[in-house]
């Protein structure tokens, strides 16, 4: 059952970045499902310009709001959020984007299994809505391994490492293993990396699927590359988009100490080498595309 003693000592940590109006929609919802007035909710502004602070704290001036740089990125702004929380007492923390919308029962449902198996962090089965199309699917967000796992309803799936979206998890992870690496991991797999790097450190995790969460708007548009190209960019500008930029999940640092830490130093630098290749020359294909067949990415050209 839930205390609401207890419950005050449960931190909804959210980073946010010039999308009011995604974030308004969050909060919402989590006022509607009761969550709102459950918990401690931190949202880090990260240098949002279009108002997100003002709305907030106009609309629910519960919330506490974080400032950022404007150059914490995800892994950053969930950092920051988790050195407040604990400074203030807290027991647990969920992380939760703003695009993650939990169903009502769910973060309560979550909340209660941390706390009968108290070394373990915990999120839900996450589902995503495709386009125009009105089922919701249900999306990987668990990993062992190099095998990618989704909770159906009734099931609990022991991982090693989860995406972000929506994760709870003991305040002494925090304390054990300290903040996510913002160095390695500023943006992409900060969240798998950290997940990974507590499950290596003693703690479990769980993909529970009687919990759920919806996604909303597209899952991770980034990944594919005909959106890092354009008839205008040059090679370079396109590189740089893809192999550099910390927006994109095939950012060579991040992605050659992601490999690092799943693989080890030896199997890791191989595993990257042979997607380095693969990668370059995916890159060299579509930019030849682009100057042959000059908006053939956006027509459904991939490989």
């Amino acid at each position: 059952m839930s205390n609401p003693d207890r419950d005050r000592n449960v931190y909804l940590i959210i980073p946010v970045h010039n999308r009011k109006d995604t974030t308004l929609v969050c909060l919402n919802h989590l006022q509607d499902t009761g969550d709102l007035s459950r918990y401690q909710i931190v949202v880090v502004d990260d240098g949002s310009t279009d108002g997100t602070a003002e709305a907030i704290g106009s609309l629910y001036p519960t919330v506490t709001v974080v400032p950022g740089s404007g150059d914490l990125w995800w892994t950053g702004a969930m950092a920051l959020g988790m050195d407040y929380a604990c400074k203030q007492g807290a027991e647990h923390l969920f992380w939760l984007n703003d695009d993650c919308l939990p169903e009502s029962g769910t973060l309560p449902l979550l909340l209660e299994y941390m706390r009968t198996h108290p070394d373990s962090l915990v999120a839900p089965a996450c589902y995503v809505t495709e386009n125009t199309s009105s089922t919701a699917s249900l999306t990987h967000n668990g990993f062992r391994g190099r095998q990618s796992f989704a909770a159906q309803l009734g099931e609990q799936i022991a991982i090693e490492g989860m995406s972000g979206w929506c994760v709870g998890m003991p305040a002494t992870v925090f304390h054990k293993i300290g903040a996510p690496n913002v160095n390695r991991f500023p943006h992409y797999s900060g969240d798998d990396m950290y997940t990974l790097k507590a499950t290596r450190a003693g703690f479990k995790a769980i993909l529970l699927g009687d919990a759920r969460a919806n996604l909303i708007g597209r899952v991770h548009p980034k990944l594919d590359f005909r959106n890092h190209f354009s008839v205008n960019a040059t090679p370079a500008k396109t590189f740089r988009s893809l192999f550099l930029d910390k927006k994109s999940p095939y950012r060579l640092p991040t992605q050659f100490f992601r490999y690092l830490e799943r693989y080890g130093k030896l199997k890791g630098s191989v595993l990257f080498l042979i997607k380095l290749v693969s990668w370059i020359g995916k890159w060299s294909k579509y930019q030849l595309l682009m100057q042959v067949r000059p908006g053939v990415l956006s027509t459904g050209e991939n490989s």
